[in-house]
């Protein structure tokens, strides 16, 4: 008597359960394999750049260290005792320099006189031909014009100035919250400093990381 295949023999719920599965199995086909990230190519150009990355982390560790220092000065007392000593020498110098009696008025009054003896000079000098003297006298008397429009200048402007720095340092507080103030303004700048370049060194090694190499300059 012939056999019959195998199929043919099992009961009729197995046949239902086989052709079940065959057909879940044809609808959900295997998950393709995960595709694996190409290694980085390590080009000349990134060879270069982790050059410049050591070069960008020195940097970054010196404006770190500029902002401890810029910080340390201002805890300590000293620092600013010294610049406002060193300010209020200053002022005083130049309020002595631009006193009515001071260094600039007479300087200025040197000038005046300078030019115009060279004036009386030239007019008793006969070492020249009548010609090339008057000439010569023309052209002092314009360097005396100059002259005696700038000092005229500089001593109006040198008056204001000595009020302007009676009046400063008078001012004693007022200064010295002007000095904080510009050392505070300076520790401001230099944390914007280390922000700006961490950002950069943060870009750069995360394109080292992924093989890419910087931009060329344009």
């Amino acid at each position: 008597m012939p056999r019959l295949p195998k199929t043919a023999q099992l009961p009729l719920a197995g046949l239902v359960l086989l052709s079940a599965s065959g057909m879940a199995l044809s609808q959900n086909p295997p998950s393709p394999a995960p595709v694996v990230a190409a290694a980085p190519v390590i080009s000349d150009d990134l060879i270069n750049d982790f050059a410049d990355l050591n070069r960008n982390l020195a940097t970054l560790q010196e404006k770190v260290n500029k902002v401890r220092s810029l910080e340390r000065m201002n805890q300590d007392a000293s620092v600013p005792e010294g610049q406002r000593a060193a300010f209020r020498k200053a002022v005083s110098a130049l309020i002595v320099s631009f006193a009515d009696d001071g260094e600039v008025a007479q300087l200025g009054q040197s000038a005046v006189v300078f030019v115009h003896d060279k004036i009386a000079e030239l007019q008793q000098d006969t070492h020249f031909s009548p010609e090339v003297r008057d000439s010569l006298i023309a052209s002092w008397r314009r360097i005396a014009t100059q002259t005696d429009a700038m000092v005229t200048s500089l001593q109006t402007t040198r008056k204001d100035l000595s009020d302007k720095l009676e009046l400063l340092q008078a001012k004693v507080d007022f200064v010295d919250q002007m000095a904080e103030l510009r050392q505070a303004r300076k520790v401001v700048d230099a944390i914007g400093d280390v922000a700006d370049q961490r950002q950069a060194v943060s870009d750069r090694i995360k394109d080292l990381l992924a093989g890419k190499a910087s931009p060329p300059d344009m």
